[in-house]
């Protein structure tokens, strides 16, 4: 029979599902997790969300996909972690860790630190005891409370590294319209390709702090072709072969603190030299102005009316 395994201090015997709350090592900081060990040997798939707590979609198909997956039919391991910052999630914080004495925001501290503040310390727990012992992983995201967006799929940096190819493949058999490259480094699933050498994926589905069941429905899809692909679950992952690959992307941020006007929106196509945003101080005046570098197609916005220098202003892509 095959063996049981263990993941962040909880043993799962062959055969079963546990669903549970971890303990964050060196602190009583705590979230709900599913571990199902199949019977029969195969590779571990990792799928996370609420790294972000306002992020709903991935959050809701990790419930219900925790009570859907029966381990009969699991060929290796799937962890699913139903919401990573949990006390985001309670107090409805947009992307920080209230319970961090210095309100980090969790995706941008990977690997993390074992030494650090609270939120260092979930990022270390987690790339150490979990995606360390993964062989693919799956950080879903949404536009949060402050962003709008289209839907698409991300893959792990570095672009030419073996981890990008084969999850870009992974990708192809998603109903996702984009696919891009991601350009980052301490995201999650950036980190998992980079510092653990395991093939990753981002998604981007939901804004504004909502979510509906089919948000919730396209992400379990998605995610079980995945597992589909690599053979965690049974039958046959379908292509998709109508997905958009995005070659050529911008994500700027913003260059002002101020008041933000978005002069297009997610879905839109843009053209090179276009106006896409402008930055208005207290009084109404004008202090930035943000122009498209190339034609393309809008795939996420920053959606308030508040915008701090530094923040994610817009996401656009050719293909």
């Amino acid at each position: 029979m095959k063996n049981s395994v263990t993941f962040g201090g909880i043993t799962v015997a062959s055969g079963e599902k546990v669903s549970q709350y971890v303990t964050v090592t060196g602190t009583d900081y705590k979230f709900p997790i599913t571990i199902i060990n199949g019977k029969e040997d195969g590779k571990t798939f990792l799928a996370t969300a609420g790294i972000h707590g306002c992020e709903y979609p991935g959050i809701q198909a990790m419930v219900e996909m925790a009570k859907e997956i029966d381990p009969a039919d699991v060929s290796g391991v799937v962890i699913l972690m139903h919401c990573i910052n949990i006390s985001g999630f309670e107090e409805r914080q947009t992307y920080v860790v209230p319970d961090d004495p210095e309100r980090k925001n969790l995706n941008r501290l990977f690997p993390g630190n074992a030494d650090g503040t609270l939120a260092d310390k979930i990022c270390a727990f987690l790339s150490e005891e979990f995606v360390a012992k993964s062989d693919f992983h799956v950080d879903i995201h949404s536009g949060d409370m402050v962003e709008k967006l289209d839907p698409c799929i991300i893959v792990c940096a570095p672009k030419e590294s073996e981890n990008n190819a084969f999850a870009g493949e992974a990708a192809k058999h998603t109903s996702f319209k984009y696919r891009l490259n991601s350009g980052g480094r301490t995201e999650f699933y950036n980190s998992s390709s980079i510092d653990r050498n395991v093939p990753s994926l981002l998604f981007e589905r939901g804004a504004h702090g909502d979510w509906s069941k089919e948000e919730v429905d396209a992400d379990k899809s998605d995610l079980i072709n995945i597992m589909k692909y690599l053979k965690v679950l049974p039958g046959e992952a379908a292509l998709n072969e109508t997905q958009i690959f995005v070659k050529r992307h911008e994500w700027a941020e913003a260059e002002a603190t101020g008041l933000l006007y978005m002069l297009v929106d997610a879905g839109d196509d843009v053209k090179e030299g276009q106006k896409l945003a402008e930055i208005c101080d207290m009084f109404g005046n004008v202090i930035n102005e943000v122009y498209a570098k190339f034609d393309g197609h809008v795939l996420i916005i920053a959606s308030t009316l508040a915008i701090k220098k530094g923040d994610d202003l817009i996401t656009y892509g050719q293909s």
